[in-house]
């Protein structure tokens, strides 16, 4: 029988990876990097790490062996070269099926219940998992009004920071007057959810999620608990967690039994992209039902965060700044024939941050939220920063990076966007051309009414006449249709407290764009010598989007 395990400590122990600073996608996927964490696969005494084809270049840099690693989910590339030696299964239950020779596996309590249900749901394979060992928990309930008017006076003061900032910026004429510190529907949104889905609890392990119900940081193993029937919010949490917000109400032999306990009935939403199967066995056998919101959640996230768009634009100011004085410093570096490496860029980037803070004044936390820096002469995957070398062989940087604004100790804003340092000629006019597609191309098409996948497809269009050019110039080649393989990824996506994977400019996402969508356009090109992004921040005002991470 296969024996599959998502434990962090085991991978790092066993392979020396620590997901959630040397893979990418465990940083950006805030609300869900159980789901894309690597997976460690055992059957008689043999192991094999399970990871997803887009951390191929990140997990090999960390030193994990190749023939150490099964791939799954294949990376979407214009250039199949990149991984025409590395095989990789369809999706995870493809790739446990042709693992797991008897068809049986067994999934300890850590792995994410998403999983369970992907692999169960395969067809293929018998699936049994572990329990998780009931844990009293203790219950608070917290006053909303009190979460609410603590977001106002944060809000307050993000409201006059943002509007100092843009004071003087041309293209952002007008955007302040967008700017709010009084709307807030996080609690009614959240109970409008739950109806349209028939729940009758929510439960919130996720730190966006959780952070986003009570105001503050959480304990570890703590979880909340919105009850739409009578809207009232709870704090489940280990016995003994310190600083638990809201005043106690009673103690549980565990999650579950407090879940069932509390909730009118046994229809309970959970984010299976992040809970272990263990917490959803422990909710069942106390008579709840888990239904799966995790994408429900992200929306309720994204089409509200025009109510924090004050500290969006902080973050969007910021990471403007810090990017490009960061590339810039590599280029004359580059110029001055000084030796280098990645992570000097990186320590480069850090700096200015902190410098823009500084210089600014800006009473709140501004932190990274995830690097994707990497020379192309390394690889051509996304992925963070490594002690590898920087000079006049450098055939291209990417910068591709995002940092999230911190109020006591709760994200409120995140930001996402990307420049690169092309140095062959037609590396540099791709890179030209492409912020032609990101502002023309695609924020020019960003209005109310706008379906999120219609942007793709205008996307295409735009790029069509242009493609020929990247193939004349060695951008792009014949081994690919190139609309086909693009329509796999998105150009864009809607930010709520992190970069969103509910809502994508993307096939196959409907979300309307409304006054106060908020996100980022992007043209990633990544082909032959050179890993070109392009990415900027996005807003739909009132009367016209404005682009505002461009300088």
């Amino acid at each position: 029988m296969l024996h599959l395990t998502a434990d962090p400590a085991q991978v790092e122990q066993r392979y020396g990876l620590d997901a959630r600073r040397s893979l990418l996608f465990s940083a950006i996927r805030l609300d869900s990097h159980p789901l894309v964490a690597p997976l460690i696969a055992e059957r008689d005494g043999e192991r094999v790490l399970l990871v997803r084809q887009q951390e191929q270049g990140n997990a090999l840099s960390a030193g994990v062996p190749k023939e150490q690693i099964r791939f799954y989910a294949p990376w979407v590339t214009i250039d199949p070269r990149i991984v025409a030696d590395t095989p990789a299964a369809a999706s995870l239950a493809a790739l446990v099926s042709e693992v797991a020779d008897d068809g049986r596996v067994h999934l300890a309590a850590d792995v994410v219940l998403a999983h369970h249900r992907a692999l169960t749901g395969a067809g293929t394979l018998e699936v049994t998992a572990d329990d998780r060992a009931p844990a009293p928990v203790v219950v608070h309930e917290v006053d909303t009004a009190a979460v609410l008017a603590r977001f106002a006076g944060w809000r307050t003061e993000g409201v006059r920071v943002a509007r100092e900032l843009i004071e003087g910026v041309e293209h952002l004429d007008g955007l302040a007057d967008e700017l709010s510190a009084t709307e807030d529907t996080r609690f009614t949104a959240l109970t409008a959810l739950a109806r349209e889905r028939g729940l009758d609890a929510v439960l919130l392990a996720a730190t966006p999620d959780y952070t986003e119900v009570t105001g503050q940081a959480g304990p570890d193993g703590a979880v909340a608990l919105w009850i739409p029937a009578s809207e009232r919010l709870f704090v489940l949490a280990p016995e003994g967690a310190p600083d638990l917000p809201g005043a106690a109400v009673g103690s549980y032999p565990s999650a579950g039994a407090a879940v069932v306990a509390l909730g009118p009935g046994p229809r309970t939403g959970v984010e299976e992209e992040f809970v272990g199967i263990g917490l959803a066995r422990e909710l069942e056998r106390a008579g709840a039902e888990p239904v799966g919101v995790s994408a429900d959640l992200g929306h309720w996230r994204d089409v509200r965060d025009h109510e924090d768009l004050a500290f969006q634009v902080v973050a969007a100011r910021t990471s403007v700044f810090a990017i490009e004085a960061a590339l810039a410093w590599a280029e004359q570096g580059i110029d001055d024939g000084r030796r280098f490496t990645e992570l000097d860029i990186h320590a480069v980037y850090l700096e200015k941050i902190a410098e823009f803070r500084a210089a600014n004044g800006i009473p709140f936390g501004i932190e990274p939220y995830f690097t994707n820096l990497h020379s192309s002469n390394r690889m051509l995957f996304p992925g963070p920063p490594v002690d590898f070398p920087i000079d006049s062989t450098t055939t291209c940087i990417q910068l591709d990076a995002g940092v999230r604004v911190v109020v006591d100790g709760v994200t409120v804003a995140t930001s996402d966007m990307a420049r690169s340092l092309p140095r062959t000629a037609a590396a540099k006019e791709a890179y030209a051309f492409f912020f032609d597609v990101v502002r023309e191309g695609i924020i020019g098409q960003l209005r109310p009414g706008v379906v999120c996948e219609d942007v793709h497809e205008g996307t295409l269009r735009y790029l069509a006449p242009h493609l020929e050019r990247m193939r004349a110039i060695g951008m792009l080649g014949t081994e690919i249709d190139f609309d086909t393989e693009y329509r796999k990824r998105n150009v864009g996506h809607l930010m709520g407290k992190q970069e969103s994977f509910a809502n994508e400019l993307r096939p196959g996402y409907k979300h309307v764009l409304q006054v106060g969508s908020y996100g980022a356009a992007e043209i990633p090109w990544r082909y032959d010598d050179a890993a070109i992004g392009t990415e900027d921040l996005w807003y739909v005002g009132r009367d016209r989007t404005y682009v505002v991470s461009k300088r």
